[in-house]
């Protein structure tokens, strides 16, 4: 049981006398903080069980103090009471980053706003005003009587009187400061983003030496006369001889992910792999570890006990006894344009075909939920209830990854098997291959290039399609070698492309076996590996030549798909989808007036409806109101500003843009609430865990816009010589904007004006700041946004969205230098003379992405981080919209559930409510 006393105060939440009696093992809290004795270096069977997962620890005086990223929670275990606790609520809309300790003192950062350092009293047992210093912060430390902070985002560090909460000096460092410690002669400060550490002189505040590493720095530590960094991304500890700043490395674990140094040696949590090891302070051998399961994230030590958090992700909720089993679910798909194949009204053969016909909502959701396992998947819930958690799929667990970050390995559930007509065929690992080779030569997908020899089989370079990246050491294991450090490789299985494809019966060494044949469409000749398969697909022939194959019944593209029961499927062996009725009918090609008078009349359960919202008719909500169920789909919409045409090559000009846009105005004219939410920064939060859910780094009265804040800003500019807060340079007039054409499909141009209307609004929104716009919605203009050499100053209805469910999807696809979007952020010089413009530099953030790019438990936290740092110091984009995705639900289906990873409902969590007399 849990006694709690929850006091609510102007400043936030606190809880106190927070009694949490001690767990008797390790496996029996998913958030706990684990004792372990510091002579022994083993468990003391004291386990902490604590409100939200622990993402760092500070030690002193008695008690362990812990920091919670996504609580935005301060919370206390005092050692000697075995669990005795105080919670206390951080008082930000940030999440706080770093903690440390200091005489009656505990100091946290956090990860936006100037009101960024907080000092909670610890006699006062309350917060003190915050101190205000910028916003983009990591590490504190505390030490030579001073507070020292590292500021990510500007490259500082500040030194603080913790008396007056003054700065006493701004000290400049390498790039990307994230982590500081400190002993008796300096403080060290481990720099993320350009891989050094700066030693300051506490004396001077000046930066004395600066040492090399070879990994990014994930923590840092000093103690027992040296300074220990660790690297998780490259499963490195460095140990810097603070006589002469020397270092020597040794690799250590998988992905140590935090350090802390007491009198019995150097402690490190290795992340991921859930194991604590000691190692010798001078020879950095390990002298011993203990696996505690879970994942590691911080780890502290008050010298007698260390201290580490421990994660354990939540199992999926099992399928509930109580939810009827049985009876067809039928749905609607309405035709909205040549976007989505399998309902284009001209029959196209690539409809539900993994590799070229995917991508869209409609058709992901339906390989996703019934026809198709991956080897890592997710549970076909809302990212709020764990619908954004990668699982394990056809694999029997995440994959490993080595030391160096650069090979994975995936185990495969022995004893599973392919649908009709392949039914005695086991799924095994060269299926995967075969996949990636397919989808290397035919397919679509950039994912992938990565993979040693990916792009080589593309490009059809070679003698054979092979990837020489891709091994399979037996028939249970797949193993993939990188071309470089990819942390978010695992998400990248759960990509539909990588499903796997059976062998040929009559030909093992087809390239691409049972779909060898149909590079034009493989979906009317699928082999099921998931609950359903389509009807007819016994009768599949693969004994035939390819070309006098004939197709599955249940397939006609643009008009109809059936999908039946997979025999060969148990959901003993496939936790992630319960699979509730037994039949699926899917009606394709309709209007939406056909698809809502179907849904209203009982002839449909469903409407399945991939195009920008609203993807029902206005009167079926509002009909409908107590069935109809909204969740934020992962796309919004943005003003892309093209950094190297004047006047956007300044950054207060694409500050101002932000300011003035009248981002209510903008969500009404899209349908109003029920169909989008303001957008106030580049990331979905779905991908950052709401981390960034009370972030406006231009914020204005009602999300409403101003005129004075814009006009401030713009003032600030050189386009603004008067400083009249308007733009009044010729280049500021007349410029030629982009939007999606009148032309596309679905509701939103028949109700609302479609995306051309959106745009008159920006345009008259930037005419108040002296910025006139030449708005053109045409195929041919919207052609030009992915052209750099076209000079395109503004695209203002750009959409974004992931392709995988990771913030580096996104970044890696917008801002890089290899793939330079219409903002032209990380466009080279070279690049920027072939192309003809006039700078000579656009901002580029290659070095940031690469930090985030490298993985492990924080990379969440990184992205998010790096999300700030795109909103307010490069400012290439003004987002002002998140789409919405509406489901109109009829008391029929009495279960319902949102697919997060297809932004569709999950059909697989679909429920009917039983027929009286069946």
């Amino acid at each position: 049981m849990l006694a709690a006393t929850i006091v609510f105060t102007a400043g936030g939440l606190t809880v106190g006398s927070l009694f949490k009696p001690p767990a008797t093992s390790l496996g029996s809290a998913p958030e706990s903080a684990v004792q372990i004795d510091a002579t022994t270096g083993r468990p003391t069977g004291v386990v902490v069980p604590t409100p939200s997962r622990g993402l760092a620890l500070a030690a002193a005086d008695g008690s362990v103090w812990e920091i919670s990223y996504s609580a935005r929670t301060l919370f206390r275990i005092v050692t000697g009471s075995a669990g005795v606790a105080d919670l206390h609520g951080v008082e930000s809309k940030a999440p706080p980053v770093g903690i440390a300790v200091g005489p009656d003192s505990v100091w946290v950062t956090t990860a936006f706003g100037d009101d960024s350092l907080f000092r909670y009293d610890v006699r006062a047992g309350q917060w003190a005003q915050p101190v205000r210093l910028s916003s983009g912060l990591a590490g504190v430390a505390y030490g030579h009587n001073a507070v020292w902070v590292a500021d990510k985002a500007d490259d500082v560090v500040y030194r603080i009187d913790p008396l007056t909460g003054s700065v006493t000096a701004k000290i400049a460092v390498d790039e990307g400061p994230e982590a500081i410690a400190v002993d008796g002669d300096a403080v060290w400060v481990a720099n993320a983003v350009q891989g050094t550490v700066s030693r300051i002189d506490p004396t001077t505040d000046r930066v004395t030496a600066t040492i090399a590493l070879r990994g990014t720095p994930t923590a840092i530590a000093a103690g027992l006369g040296a300074v220990y960094v660790v690297s998780e991304a490259a499963s490195l500890m460095t140990r810097i001889d603070p006589a002469t700043n020397a270092s020597v490395e040794t690799t250590f674990g998988i992905g140590p992910s935090d350090v802390a140094v007491s009198a019995d040696g150097v402690w490190v949590s290795e992340g991921a792999s859930g194991t604590l090891s000691r190692a010798d302070p001078r020879t950095l051998a390990r002298l011993s570890s203990f696996r505690l399961g879970g994942a590691l994230d911080g780890v502290a030590t008050d010298g007698r006990f260390v201290w580490v958090t421990r994660h354990v992700l939540p199992g999926v909720p099992q399928a509930s006894s109580a939810v009827p089993r049985g009876g067809t679910l039928r749905v609607a798909i309405p035709y909205w344009g040549p976007n989505e194949a399998l309902a284009d009204e001209n029959p196209r053969p690539e409809s539900l075909d993994p590799q070229i016909g995917g991508g869209t909502l409609t058709t992901d959701e339906i390989l996703r939920c019934c026809l198709l396992r991956t080897l890592v998947s997710y549970a076909g819930r809302p990212y709020d209830e764990g619908g954004a958690d990668l699982r394990p799929d056809l694999a029997s667990g995440l994959p490993t990854v080595s030391a160096d970050g650069l090979v994975w390995t995936f185990r495969i559930r022995p004893g599973l098997h392919y649908g009709p007509p392949l039914q005695q065929r086991e799924i095994v690992s060269q299926d995967f291959v075969r996949a990636l080779e397919r989808d290397a030569r035919v397919g679509r997908s950039t994912a992938y290039s990565v993979i040693e020899g990916f792009d080589n089989a593309a490009a059809g370079r070679g003698t054979r399609t092979t990837i020489a990246g891709l091994q399979t050491p037996d028939a249970h294991t797949l193993v993939v070698h990188l071309t470089q450090i990819t942390g978010d490789l695992p998400s990248r299985f759960a990509l539909l492309e990588s499903a796997p494809i059976p062998s040929s019966p009559i030909d093992p060494a087809a390239p691409y076996g049972v779909a060898s044949g149909h590079d034009s469409g493989y979906g009317r000749f699928l082999v099921s590996s998931g609950p359903y398969m389509i009807e007819g697909s016994a009768g599949l022939d693969f004994s035939a030549p390819p070309g006098r194959q004939a197709p599955v019944s249940g397939l006609q593209p643009g008009r109809s798909l059936v999908l039946v029961r997979n025999p060969s499927w148990s959901a003993a062996d496939d936790p992630l989808r319960p699979a509730y009725v037994t039949r699926m009918e899917f009606t394709i090609g309709v209007t939406n007036d056909d698809a809502a008078s179907m849904l209203d009349d009982g002839r449909i359960d469903l409407i399945l409806n991939g195009t920008p919202p609203p993807q029902v008719m206005p009167w079926l909500v509002d009909k409908f109101q107590a069935d109809v169920h909204v969740h934020a789909r992962d796309y919004q919409r943005a003003v892309e500003m093209n950094t190297a045409i004047p006047p956007f090559d300044d950054i207060h000009v694409r500050r101002a843009v932000n300011y003035i846009l009248d981002k209510r105005a903008l969500r009404d004219a899209h349908g109003g609430p029920m169909t989008g939410s303001v957008m106030t920064h580049y990331i979905l939060d779905s991908l950052e865990g709401d981390a960034l859910s009370g972030y406006d780094p231009y914020a204005t009265p009602d999300e409403k816009g101003s005129i004075l804040m814009a006009r401030h800003e713009m003032s600030l500019s050189r386009y603004d010589p008067e400083h009249t807060g308007m733009c009044t340079a010729a280049v500021c007039k007349d410029l030629l904007a982009a939007t999606i054409p009148i032309g596309q499909f679905g509701l939103f141009p028949r109700l609302y004006g479609g995306f051309p209307h959106l745009g008159a609004m920006i345009a008259s929104d930037l005419g108040q700041i002296g910025i006139t716009l030449n708005v053109q919605s045409t195929a041919a203009i919207a052609a030009m946004r992915n052209d750099p050499s076209k000079k395109l100053p503004l695209d203002l209805t750009l959409g974004l969205g992931p392709t995988s469910k990771t913030a580096s999807d996104s970044f890696s696809f917008d801002f890089t230098s290899s793939a330079v979007g219409g903002s032209l952020v990380g466009a080279t010089p070279d690049q920027l003379r072939d192309w003809g413009y006039g700078v000579k530099s656009v901002p580029n953030i290659d070095a940031r992405i690469h930090e985030c790019s490298q993985g492990g438990l924080r990379q969440s936290q990184c992205w998010t981080a790096l999300d700030v740092y795109v909103m307010e110091h490069v400012v290439p984009v003004a987002p002002y919209l998140t789409e919405n995705v509406v489901d109109v639900v009829p008391t029929r289906v009495v279960h319902y559930s949102y697919d997060q990873f297809s932004d569709a409902a999950a059909l697989d969590q679909m429920a009917l409510r039983p027929v009286a007399g069946s």
